[in-house]
């Protein structure tokens, strides 16, 4: 082939490049493919769907989440763990007292606890971000229930090193058990492998109407708590006390939701007598406000099935915008069941 030829070839592979170039530039005025090139040339980072930040790195968005059961009671206090978590909810138990449920995907905490018992309505809640649970045991109807849901308990009996008792001066010894979250992972990823969904929760800048909050106040019956917000992040207190990790810092989240629900209590009781709860709309809809970056979202929480994710939805329909990064779920029971509950907030 002559010389001339090979340039007239080079031309004209220059000449359809153009064209093309040009195409995809005028197909963008109306929306056109421009956008998928772009994306190949410069995509969207990855983030982790329970908390919209990158991770650090991206091989931990295959893994499964772990959830562990983690005691709320001031005999117990500092907890370990709990700021490392991406989303934490509050549940009331027997007593009028609360425990908490912490969710590690992208994160995880050598040093979580102290680790409690499971109770009937932790499959719900933790379906569909995961079903590998740890806990100190729990009782024969409790675990049943578990393994109906098809939830991959992991106990102190079963757990290896993965739990360990940690011995804490002047605390006896049901607050002692601790859960290291990989070494749970490792385990319970045996039975359940899967990666929370993507897209149960929406991230971005605040939109839509919103009040002012500065404070939010919960009372769960015997037990209450609150957040203020500090500009940055809002403060947890417990009783009206600063609610401290054992790394010596408070607790802060960048999201509150507050989640109203119809709540029972069950037949099955501890050894004091004290009934455990039920949650009895675990289903349907029911008012829920989003907090964050000091505003007030008021909206709804909606679930078609018990498979299914809950979407927390604005007034207007849209679905709420979160705020890239930690977020607590406060299962607040309503008027509407046997436990009564109520929350409120202020601007100031």
């Amino acid at each position: 082939m002559t010389s001339t030829a090979k340039r007239g070839i080079a031309i004209g592979g220059g000449v359809v490049v153009l064209a093309v170039v040009a195409f995809l530039l005028m197909g963008n005025r109306d929306g056109g493919p421009l956008g998928a090139v772009a994306d190949l040339v410069d995509p969207e980072p990855a983030i982790c769907p329970l908390t919209g930040v990158e991770p650090a790195k991206e091989s931990v968005l295959e893994r499964p989440a772990v959830a562990v059961k983690i005691e709320n009671n001031p005999v117990a206090y500092p907890l370990s763990g709990l700021e490392d978590a991406e989303i934490v909810y509050e549940e009331l138990v027997e007593g009028g007292q609360t425990r908490f449920m912490a969710l590690y995907h992208c994160t995880d905490a050598p040093k979580a606890g102290p680790v409690r018992s499971s109770r009937e309505v932790d499959a719900a809640i933790m379906t569909p971000i995961t079903r590998i649970l740890a806990a100190a045991g729990g009782n024969d109807a409790v675990r049943n229930t578990l393994s109906e849901s098809g939830i991959v308990l992991v106990d102190e009996t079963d757990s290896g090193e993965a739990m360990q008792r940690i011995p804490r001066e002047g605390i006896s010894m049901e607050h002692t058990l601790y859960a290291d979250t990989g070494a749970l992972r490792k385990l319970g990823r045996k039975q359940f492998d899967e990666p929370p969904p993507e897209e149960v929760f929406t991230f971005g800048e605040l939109e839509g109407k919103s009040a002012k909050a500065a404070t939010v106040s919960i009372e769960f019956g015997a037990a209450s708590s609150s957040y203020q917000w500090d500009g940055d992040a809002w403060l947890r207190f417990d009783e009206g006390q600063a609610l401290m990790s054992e790394s010596g810092e408070q607790i802060s989240v960048d999201n509150v939701i507050v989640e109203e629900h119809e709540i029972d209590y069950s037949d099955i009781t501890d050894v004091t007598g004290a009934a455990s709860t039920i949650i009895k709309d675990v289903t349907g809809t029911g008012r829920a406000v989003l907090f964050r970056d000091g505003r007030a979202i008021k909206g709804s929480w909606e679930r078609e099935t018990v498979e299914g994710p809950v979407r927390f939805m604005t007034k207007a329909g849209d679905q709420m915008v979160l705020a890239p990064g930690t977020t607590w779920i406060e299962l607040v029971p309503s008027n509407e069941g046997e436990a009564k509950g109520s929350f409120s907030y202020a601007k100031k």
